[in-house]
């Protein structure tokens, strides 16, 4: 019997530019930035309903992302949203005085 093993490749996370947000592809993203639809000439049509989610399922890579996804935090485009960049220089950075 043959065991293979297999690394998990790890995805890129990336930061809303606007509000810090953190958008992880391994862990999706359960809540949705909703937009809160008022039209005062039909009040009683809309009575101001919560507009549609949009969770994104674990494993979903950035690119992946619809191009109408909004920062859950801020409602910000995705457009917005930076690639987080290790930083690999941060444990030799020391401060003495």
């Amino acid at each position: 019997m043959e065991i293979h093993y297999f690394e998990a490749i790890p995805m890129d996370t990336y930061r809303c530019m606007m509000c810090g947000h953190i958008y992880d592809p391994a862990k999706g993203e359960p809540k949705a930035f909703q937009t809160i639809l008022c039209n005062f000439e039909h009040m009683d049509d809309y009575q101001c309903k919560p507009g549609a989610e949009m969770s994104v399922k674990a494993g979903t890579p950035f690119s992946a992302l619809p191009a109408d996804w909004k920062c859950p935090t801020c409602g910000h485009p995705k457009s917005y949203y930076q690639k987080v960049v290790p930083d690999t220089l941060a444990s030799m950075r020391t401060v003495s005085y």
